[in-house]
């Protein structure tokens, strides 16, 4: 049997040739395309666009995390994973050196790939040196740079690249694994582990290339009885479980629930092709040839159809069958000769294997791209390497050097401006990416002017035109270089929540002539900010095509910072404009004036109740103040002590079960860092509820006070989570930090220490939830349980919670009561299921399935 003797015989004899030669080839590769590289991004005046400029954002989010790292703490290791809680955060951690070390900006940020290019050439070349030999080697690593779809996306700073490389070098550990002496598998097979879970913390569709070769090694082992190897390839799992398995674990039920938005969506906003049409599988074989260029498509073909002519009127005694032809003068690697027909046949399904599997797996992927099947690239470069040099009649030397000759020339015209086209569009069309030379646009610009505008306030903008120059993400990223100063969001995308959006954000970015890709209630949201009075223009640029970019604020901005000429002053409430009469039931317009050192207020929570002086009867505004919004903006060990007053201009909410009467403030200093507490000093202040005085007014409430009011909803059930989630969904646009959330948990710990009240334990639980805080929630739940034991749903949430942190057996215990309360809702029998599911009992989830 040919696997048989194959595994009897694995070593494969590589041929040597000098190391110093190999390495200075190596560099002089790698080199060549560093240069141009280098060249193309000192021209490139790009404005990142939407995903590159995302992932700039998580490495920024990234590097600053890892300036003051504590590896031997768990919990920091939790929220280190949970700062990416969607997109698997290896790029950003790879990337954040660079920045550490350089400074943050796109052209650093770059530098990463040209560390990736290097490893693929030394990827290729081991490859190329197993199957083949050193020069099919190193002239696939030429080759390999002068990929138009390679070079074409190693200009981007996107995944597509980067998981190529991970792909490839996976694949190299696997085979050298599978290939080598059992004295030096066991090595590779830990690597081939770490490789593999590596892949999947750089994307997902990693499995795509890799699930198909290990698929086959494990049977092929299990087939011949190969129990030493088989032992190896299960250890490799285990490692590599061990590098993925926290963040995963961590983020699991987002991951999840994002997934459908980035296939299923994706494909249909894009249209592309269903699955059940021909179109769907031929798609990357369309579009192939552009990525390799024709001619690497055309030669290499001749070459195998001048190999199969050879062999078929050449046939001699030396190699007695195809096999042994193949091996002498495509593979071209010298091996004991009892083992060439079994070996070459393996080495062939290998790489067919690998090639077929990730071809067919890539199109099972509703979501397509051209980029999405670079990881293939690189082995059929291999192949053509070897297919080119398997012609060894007259002119081969020349050929390749006409190869070479025609891949840079190629090269150069794809990705600079300097003619061409007849080549570019005949070898690879589409393939062109030119460096943006023209006027640079205004996007950075937008930073430094909200900066000095509001140098002591952090500045969240809405952003609504959403073209590749402008979007909330490279606003993001170009706000983050000055620690964080300025943030973009994307708001106005629902027709319902303009109103509110427009109220609740201070910023607005709007863009005349072409908005890209927008919302239909975008229109609305531009024609609020320019027509109703609240905002002003900041600044405005002429952008080069022929529009302008606006810089909108809010005339009565919702914090203001003034300097004082004090220090060290404790926090204090210098005034309170508020009506003296007014209704509940609706937010009521208040401006608080705060002063104190930069120290204090930073820190500065403070517990506001507006008790009534008849009853017990109270309404609270607790909040950060400057709503967590203060930015310290580089200020010195003594300004931190100096005094600033604070302005909030925001609103409060009296509910309307509240009763007519006057109301007075009481206000306390929770500190935000270490929990400590101490009155704070207040003017004398007194309200009057009386609901025949209306008020008109269109701000917004703060965000804390948003949340308390709709987390009681919780009780509800699943009628009271679809509302829920929506309201957070909105005002989580807000706040681009999630301040809110932390002094919200801060709050309603502070006052469960004196109250009990089932609206703080709902709030506080949904706080510490959007906090994937899984203990903290578990315990507050069950302190719900055991204040409101009779709602069935709280139980619910109980085991929900349980599951989410992966205990099964107590999930499926905090449910027993929510069943017997109400065994008709759907969700507890889910919850059920799953319960069953993770503690392994696949029985029992067959017979929900079956009753569901």
């Amino acid at each position: 049997m040919v696997l048989s003797n194959q595994q009897k015989n694995s070593e494969i004899s590589v041929d040597r040739t000098s190391p110093i030669f190999i390495i200075i080839s190596l560099i002089l590769i790698w080199a060549l395309g560093f240069i141009i590289d280098r060249i193309w991004f000192s021209l490139d005046n790009t404005i990142p666009s939407w995903d590159p400029s995302e992932y700039l954002n998580g490495t920024m989010v990234y590097k600053e995390a890892l300036k003051n790292p504590d590896f031997f703490n768990g919990s920091w290791w939790r929220e280190f994973w949970l700062l990416s809680n969607k997109v698997p955060p290896l790029m950003y951690i790879i990337t954040s050196p660079f920045f550490l070390t350089l400074g943050a900006s796109v052209d650093h940020g770059n530098l990463v790939l040209s560390l990736f290019s290097l490893i693929l050439l030394i990827c290729i070349f081991f490859l190329g040196v197993l199957f083949f030999n050193s020069k099919i080697a190193l002239f696939a690593c030429l080759l390999v740079q002068l990929i138009p779809a390679l070079y074409r996306y190693r200009l981007e700073f996107l995944l597509d690249y980067p998981l190529t490389v991970i792909v490839i070098f996976s694949f190299v550990c696997l085979s050298y694994w599978y290939f080598t002496k059992t004295k030096y598998s066991w090595g590779f097979a830990i690597i081939s582990g770490i490789s593999f879970g590596l892949g999947v913390m750089l994307k997902q569709t990693f499995a795509f290339f890799l699930f198909l070769p290990i698929t086959f090694a494990f049977i092929s082992l299990l087939i011949y009885k190969k129990w030493h190897k088989l032992t190896q390839l299960i250890a490799s799992f285990v490692v590599s479980i061990f590098v993925f398995f926290p963040w995963y674990r961590t983020n699991w039920l987002l991951i999840f629930t994002s997934g459908k938005r980035a296939t299923i969506d994706s494909a249909i906003l894009e249209g592309d092709p269903p699955l059940n049409t021909i179109e769907a599988w031929t798609f990357y074989g369309e579009v192939l040839p552009y990525l390799l260029s024709w001619h690497l498509v055309i030669i290499p073909l001749i070459c195998f159809i001048y190999l199969l002519i050879k062999y078929y009127t050449n046939k001699s005694e030396k190699y007695k069958n195809f096999w042994a032809y193949l091996q002498a003068k495509f593979y071209q690697n010298k091996r004991n000769s009892s083992k060439n027909n079994s070996l070459t046949i393996l080495i062939t399904l290998w790489l067919l294997v690998f090639l077929v599997g990730g071809y067919l797996l890539s199109s099972l992927n509703m979501n397509k791209d051209a980029r999405y099947i670079l990881p293939l690239l690189p082995i059929l470069t291999l192949i053509i390497s070897a297919l080119i040099f398997s012609y060894q009649s007259i002119g081969n030397k020349i050929l390749k050097i006409f190869i070479v000759c025609l891949s840079l020339a190629l090269m150069i015209f794809n990705i600079f401006p300097l003619g061409g086209e007849f080549l570019t569009k005949n070898l690879s069309p589409a393939m062109q990416n030119f460096p943006y030379m023209d006027e640079k646009w205004a996007t950075p610009m937008v930073i430094p002017n909200s900066i000095e505008i509001t140098p002591y306030l952090r500045a969240n903008i809405g952003i609504l035109p959403s073209t590749a120059e402008i979007n909330q993400h490279n606003i993001s990223f170009y706000g983050a270089i000055p620690n964080f100063h300025v943030f973009g969001r994307q708001v106005g995308v629902r027709e319902k929540e303009v109103n509110q959006d427009v109220n609740s954000m201070e910023w607005f970015l709007l863009k005349t002539g072409y908005q890209g890709s927008i919302p239909e209630s975008q229109p609305k949201t531009v024609e609020l900010v320019e027509n109703n009075g609240d905002f002003y223009i900041v600044n405005q640029w002429q952008l080069p095509d022929d529009s302008e970019l606006k810089l909108y604020r809010r005339k009565l901005p919702f914090n203001e910072v003034l300097t004082l000429n004090s220090q060290d002053s404790k926090v204090r409430l210098d005034e309170v404009i508020v009506p003296e009469i007014f209704p509940s039931g609706q937010p009521i317009p208040i401006t608080y004036k705060w002063s104190g050192s930069w120290e204090n207020l930073n820190n500065a929570i403070v517990i506001l109740d507006w008790k009534s002086l008849d009853n017990e009867e109270k309404w609270t505004h607790d909040h950060h103040i400057a709503m967590g919004n203060l930015h310290p903006n580089k200020l010195t060990s003594e300004q931190l002590n100096q005094d600033f007053q604070v302005i909030e201009n925001t609103a409060m909410f009296p509910p309307n079960s509240l009763s007519e009467g006057d109301y007075i403030l009481n206000a306390t200093y929770l500190n935000y860092s270490t929990g400590e507490t101490e009155a704070i000093v207040i003017p004398e202040i007194k309200v009057t509820i009386n609901n025949d005085t209306p008020i008109e007014s269109n701000r917004e409430l703060d965000l804390v006070s948003q949340i308390s009011q709709f987390a009681p909803n919780l009780s509800q059930g699943i009628d009271g989570l679809t509302p829920v989630f929506a309201e957070v969904t909105r005002i989580n646009q807000y706040d681009p930090t999630q301040d809110y959330l932390k002094v919200t948990e801060k709050a309603m710990q502070y006052r469960l220490q004196t109250e009990t009240n089932l609206d703080y334990f709902y709030t506080l639980l949904l706080s510490q939830v959007l906090q994937q805080k899984v203990d903290s929630a578990i315990e507050t739940a069950h302190k719900l349980v055991k204040e409101n034991p009779e709602n069935a749903f709280n139980h619910g949430y109980l085991s929900f919670l349980y599951l989410y942190d992966w205990k099964g057996r107590e999930g499926e215990e905090a449910l027993q009561p929510a069943l017997e309360l109400k065994p008709e809702v759907i969700e507890f029998q889910y919850l059920k299921g799953a319960s069953a599911l993770m503690q392994g009992n696949l029985w029992r989830v067959w017979q929900f399935s079956r009753q569901l």
